[in-house]
């Protein structure tokens, strides 16, 4: 492997690792300084102690820098069958392609950029099983899949027993079925998975919460919003104990009344749950004070309930409570 091949591996295994990136950039100065002052550049911003003056020159500096060389720097991505590139730190970290594209091309894609999430639109779930069978693909942390006509189900059924899908951390799920999602919490290979999203999967939304909560994996972050979650929903998650791991619950756009968001705020279970959202609900005054009491969620430090209507003074005790991780 080259001296920039066995770097940007680095990069791809330890996207936070801000050393090897600058150390990419001395590598590839000689060859492409546009690039290497891109990556200079992108990490600064990504850094502290800038000044908004800094911060604006360095922003000028990266636009003028992608619109110059952008074309040139992704038509290699582009000739595999990637699209909308998503840049960070001065690397493609993020494309979107076909399950077909994944499944011919998705090595040689991952070894040209640290791309570590992947947007892949499926048709029967084949190609993605093929590519998560494979060790390159333990380079993708965060996966969304979309799809028709079931192809998302099966896609998920396979990557729940696929080999090389154990380093996964976040996965985006839609027009999935509940046995899909029961076939994700059963997993014994996602093992790594700490945030499921699932919202806009419109109507199984108490089916879902069921299946999630057998879930065999400590989640951190659940997305359940516009799901058409009920109370009944809303009462599963509250008594799931594998999910008393959750720090992050959005709830939002769901039919959930008063019934749910008591049942929320009495769980023993979601004892590090930190973050609540419940924005647009059906919730009525009694049912956010519900959370007024510090034994309510005793690690929640933020409660969305805006688009509901309440008034600042009706909610005082819950500002009391929370200060301004309160959001109405």
């Amino acid at each position: 492997m080259n001296p920039l091949r066995e770097l940007l591996a680095r990069v791809a295994a330890h996207p936070d690792d801000v050393e090897t990136r600058l150390a990419c950039a001395e590598v590839i100065q000689a060859d492409d300084a546009p690039r290497a002052e891109l990556i200079r550049a992108q990490v600064a911003l990504a850094g502290r102690g800038l000044d908004p003056a800094q911060r604006l020159t360095l922003r000028k500096q990266v636009d003028a820098l992608q619109r110059q060389h952008g074309k040139k720097w992704r038509s290699g991505l582009e000739a595999l069958g990637a699209s909308f590139f998503q840049h960070g730190r001065g690397f493609v970290e993020e494309v979107s392609l076909s399950e077909k594209a994944l499944s011919e091309h998705g090595e040689t894609l991952l070894a040209l950029e640290p791309i570590h999430r992947l947007r892949v639109e499926v048709e029967d779930g084949e190609g993605l099983a093929k590519a998560a069978a494979r060790p390159w693909f333990e380079q993708v942390r965060w996966l969304k899949l979309t799809g028709e006509g079931g192809g998302v189900d099966e896609a998920v059924r396979l990557l729940a027993s696929a080999a090389h899908a154990g380093r996964l951390e976040a996965l985006v799920l839609q027009d999935v079925d509940p046995d899909g999602v029961a076939a994700v919490a059963q997993s014994v290979v996602l093992t790594g998975l700490r945030s499921l999203s699932l919202t806009g999967n419109d109507g199984p939304g108490d089916e879902l919460a069921e299946a999630l909560a057998e879930s065999r994996f400590p989640l951190v972050c659940l997305y359940l919003s516009a799901t058409g979650l009920s109370d009944e929903g809303a009462s599963t998650l509250a008594r799931a104990k594998p999910l008393q791991s959750l720090e992050l619950l959005a709830l939002n756009r769901n039919a959930l009344t008063d019934e749910g968001a008591e049942a929320l705020a009495a769980s023993k279970t979601l004892v590090n749950l930190k973050r609540l959202e419940l924005a647009n609900t059906e919730l009525e005054l009694e049912g956010a004070l519900a959370f007024r009491s510090p034994k309510a969620l005793p690690a929640l430090r933020h409660l969305d309930l805006r688009d509901i209507g309440f008034s600042s003074k009706s909610l005082e005790p819950l500002r009391k409570r929370l200060g301004n991780g309160l959001k109405f």
